[in-house]
């Protein structure tokens, strides 16, 4: 059983992962991560301080449990630049900080850094709106340019192939013909895979509340800075991570918000598409670096109606769509320690499988404070 800790400043919690009950364990171990994320309150998706808060925790969770594997995710260059007016001098600070941090981490740790920047954002150019279709257009979750189109009739289709912001239009059939995808991936596919243009998006049921600035690019190839060699897509980064982790300890360092335009190490590029299919910075893309596997192997296809899979007796309550913990990431690997701490939410555990997760307990950029996930490997053995 994999336990959450909940913290939110003046009062904690614990539950079962899986079942989202209420429970008690009383061991060091445990006692140590409350410590320590009591401690270290997560300052919020907006502020720059939380660059710094995953750094640091990942330094104090190295002191305590010593991982062969960490991964790290900064994502408040996305969240800045995406959901907030700034300009582009702020914008070279808060970049700047990021590197400084990142730098700073590595300076005080023995990993081997896989940096990987998710890609660059551009300026929202305008909404495609689909409210008036009689079908239903489903555009939730962290997608920004694909949106999922059911029971349309075929003046839907005719009225979408008319709108210009629109690239393409593909039926589930045309999908799986090219792509193929595990069982539950095909069952969740949309009737039709909606794709707009670079730089809109789309305003339809589950769409963000929130004002947008800039949206994900389409970026098909975006920066990596290592020095282990074969990484030449990011389904390639867990077979590189597993094949040198025996005589190395590694850090995969994650920059959402961060491009080719803005990276600011020497840097390779790395293949961030399949086909014409284009990684958005969301689980997708997480999951594809974290299993080698592409998106029609990971079980969640852009564009699907989770809602319907979300009722009482939904498993794992805490991981938003998901309704298991992805099997075969990269801290799941046997006979590794591993960690992982992020600023995106809940993406931090359930993307990296990791022994011990800590990350911001976010929604919809709400601040109500932070998470730690712990295995009963972890735990019960009382090896913290």
């Amino acid at each position: 059983m994999a336990i959450g800790i909940i913290d939110v400043r003046e009062w904690q919690t614990m539950v079962d992962l899986k079942t989202g009950d209420k429970i008690d364990i009383d061991l060091k171990s445990i006692d140590k991560i409350k410590k320590i994320i009591a401690q270290n309150y997560y300052p919020g998706d907006f502020e720059l301080e939380s660059i710094d808060w995953v750094s640091d925790m990942a330094m104090r969770i190295n002191e305590v449990y010593e991982p062969d594997f960490m991964l790290l995710s900064y994502a408040q260059p996305y969240f800045i630049s995406r959901f907030k007016k700034i300009f582009n001098y702020e914008m070279i600070g808060i970049i700047n900080y990021l590197f400084k941090s990142v730098e700073n981490f590595l300076k005080n740790t023995d990993f081997v850094p896989v940096i990987i920047g998710l890609g660059d954002l551009v300026p929202l150019r305008g909404f495609i709106d689909l409210s008036n279709i009689d079908g239903i257009a489903f555009c939730g979750g962290m997608s920004s340019c694909y949106g999922g189109l059911f029971d349309a009739t075929s003046k839907d289709l005719d009225y979408l192939a008319g709108i210009p912001e629109i690239e393409k239009i593909i039926s589930k059939k045309k999908f799986m013909d090219e792509f193929g995808g595990r069982e539950d991936f095909i069952k969740r596919f949309p009737d039709y895979l909606l794709i707009a243009k670079e730089g809109y998006t789309f305003k339809a049921c589950g769409s963000l509340a929130r004002t947008v600035y800039k949206v994900p690019a389409k970026n098909t190839t975006i920066p990596l800075y290592t020095s282990l060699d074969g990484i030449d897509s990011i389904v390639d980064v867990k077979k590189v991570i597993e094949e040198n982790l025996d005589n190395r300890k590694i850090a995969l360092i994650l920059l959402e918000g961060i491009g080719t335009r803005d990276f600011k190490w020497q840097y390779t590029l790395c293949k961030n598409s399949i086909k014409w299919y284009t990684y958005e910075q969301d689980a997708n893309q997480y999951l594809a670096i974290t299993t080698g596997k592409h998106l029609q192997y990971n079980g969640y296809p852009p564009g699907y109606k989770y809602y319907i899979e979300d009722d009482e007796n939904k498993p794992y309550p805490y991981e938003g769509p998901f309704m298991e913990i992805p099997e075969n990431t990269i801290g799941q690997m046997n006979k590794i320690k591993s960690a992982a701490l992020g600023s995106r939410s809940i993406i931090t555990h359930v993307a990296s499988g990791a022994d011990i997760s800590i990350e911001c307990l976010c929604r919809m950029l709400y601040n109500y404070g932070t998470m730690a996930v712990i295995k009963d490997i972890v735990y019960k053995q009382e090896i913290l």
